[in-house]
């Protein structure tokens, strides 16, 4: 059991939002623990994974945790690596006095949390993990395999996993995308920072495959929103597409017929006009 009070655990699901926080902390966190070697990195996969850690992760079991945190009244970043199936809270025995961040996310995105935990923790694919089926399926068009990717968004238990709780500092995935709104969100934990945009700059770079499918759905509702037409015939990218149709889903309680737009939409009248026709019949 460790009663050191300048402890923050970040408690949080797969996809390398952890270790990012924690990196933001060591580095540029006022009067925190520093790192041995001052530099950080980003993989291919847009982890920061291969960044030093000031105090050792925890991982399920308290009784395997052994670090010396010493008498410094510097402020320390644990990590709690849970996964993402898993919310238990047994790390609290271990660190009962510590303040303690827990990452979550919306439904808005769920998305990139998915997108994140297949190509980062899992170390796969969209293809590998989300196949369509031949024999549930009749082949494997495009219209198929974007039905594929919605449904798993719509559908996945995962997607109501790791939200705000009380007691806790709450800090959404939502807050992580924009650098100010991050930056406020971890001073009004207590933390005193100091610039870190490069940082965060190159975070998102390096994670924007993951990041842009949301942003791009987010813009079609605003179009939606203020019945607005745009162009969106370029976006050809399928998970993109099942994104845009699971916000649909997510925001007005309508699912987009699969057949019935296997070539997807080339502008945001043709949703206007489809959610229309469906308010209109309801």
């Amino acid at each position: 059991m460790y009663n050191n009070k300048n402890i923050y655990c970040v408690w949080y699901p797969s996809g390398g939002f952890g270790h990012f926080i924690n990196t933001v902390l060591t580095h540029y966190g006022t009067d925190f623990v520093r790192p041995i070697n001052p530099g950080y990195q980003f993989s291919a996969t847009g982890n920061s994974h291969l960044n030093e850690l000031v105090a050792p992760k925890f991982s399920f079991n308290p009784n395997d945790y052994e670090f010396d945190f010493g008498e410094t009244t510097k402020q320390y970043s644990v990590l709690v690596d849970n996964g993402i199936n898993d919310e238990s809270k047994n790390f609290i025995t271990t660190f009962p006095q510590a303040k303690i961040i827990k990452v979550c996310y919306s439904t808005i995105t769920w998305p990139v949390v998915a997108s994140t935990a297949i190509h980062k923790a899992m170390k796969s694919n969209f293809d590998s993990e989300l196949a369509v089926d031949q024999l549930g399926w009749s082949g494997s068009s495009n219209w198929a395999q974007r039905e594929k990717y919605f449904l798993f968004l719509a559908a996945h238990h995962h997607r109501m996993m790791w939200k705000p709780e009380t007691d806790y500092y709450n800090l959404l995935v939502d807050d992580m995308l924009n650098y100010n709104v991050f930056y406020s969100r971890l001073s009004e934990f207590g933390i005193e920072l100091t610039d870190f945009s490069k940082l965060w700059d190159s975070w998102y770079k390096h994670n924007q495959k993951y990041i842009f499918p949301v942003v791009f759905a987010k813009k079609v509702m605003d179009a939606i929103d203020q019945n607005q037409s745009i162009d969106i015939s370029h976006c050809q990218d399928l998970w993109t597409q099942a994104v845009v149709n699971y916000f649909i889903w997510d925001r007005f309680n309508y699912t987009v017929p699969a057949n019935d737009f296997a070539n997807w939409f080339t502008n945001t009248d043709q949703i206007i006009a489809l959610l229309a026709q469906q308010h209109a019949s309801a």
